[in-house]
């Protein structure tokens, strides 16, 4: 029977949306490196449709994981099956790839993830996070689907959504959805008021393709 991890990592949640950057023009483009990415590839602009289905796929994935007499063997035919079809989960981490996904719906730029060996395997990171951009008007949505996700997010030019758990990150993806109106409404100006006095009305930019493998 699987057992999740838990990660060892200090849950807080802070976003000064004054200190948050966005990246120039042409720089979240593939092959770009953003946010010191080598693997990064461009995701921005996916549509809910297409997160909805990312998250269901995951969750079957994941599904698979836990029902399995051997979770370590089952992980790694999935692994291969997800090599084959890559777009599938866009070559992203089991776990972190409904995250990912959800933050482009709802604006966002990822640009890094990883589930840190969540499922087995040797990954970079110590814990689940996903690295991305995101406009001052967000900020407090994005808090909110943290918090009720039990999740982290922190950071400053950048932000990193990160959990104890695997399964808090796939709850964080939902959490957006659920919040998904409000997120389209705060794109266009029109949410509830931010603290930063900045603001910029945001403007649509492509998204971006992420390969965070471990």
């Amino acid at each position: 029977m699987f057992t999740y991890p838990k990660f060892d990592v200090e849950i807080t949640r802070e976003i000064d949306p004054e200190t948050l950057g966005w990246p120039e023009r042409g720089k979240a483009q593939d092959d770009s490196g953003l946010g010191g990415n080598r693997c990064y590839a461009d995701l921005r602009g996916l549509t809910w449709d297409e997160a909805d289905r990312v998250a269901r796929l995951e969750c079957e994935l994941v599904a698979r994981i836990e029902s399995a007499s051997d979770p370590v063997a089952e992980y790694a035919a999935i692994e291969d099956e997800l090599y084959e079809t890559d777009a599938d989960v866009y070559g992203l981490d089991l776990g972190v790839a409904s995250a990912v996904i959800a933050l482009s719906a709802v604006g966002c730029v990822p640009c890094a993830s990883c589930n840190a060996g969540a499922f087995g395997g040797s990954h970079h990171e110590g814990y689940p996070l996903v690295v991305f951009f995101a406009r001052p008007a967000a900020s407090e949505l994005l808090l909110e689907a943290a918090a009720e996700a039990e999740i982290g997010i922190a950071g400053g030019d950048s932000l990193v959504a990160y959990a104890d758990d695997i399964r808090k990150m796939m709850r964080f993806a939902s959490c957006m959805r659920a919040r998904s109106s409000l997120f389209r409404a705060a794109r266009s100006n029109i949410a509830r008021p931010v603290s930063s006095s900045k603001f910029e009305p945001e403007r649509d930019t492509g998204q971006s393709k992420l390969d965070f493998g471990s």
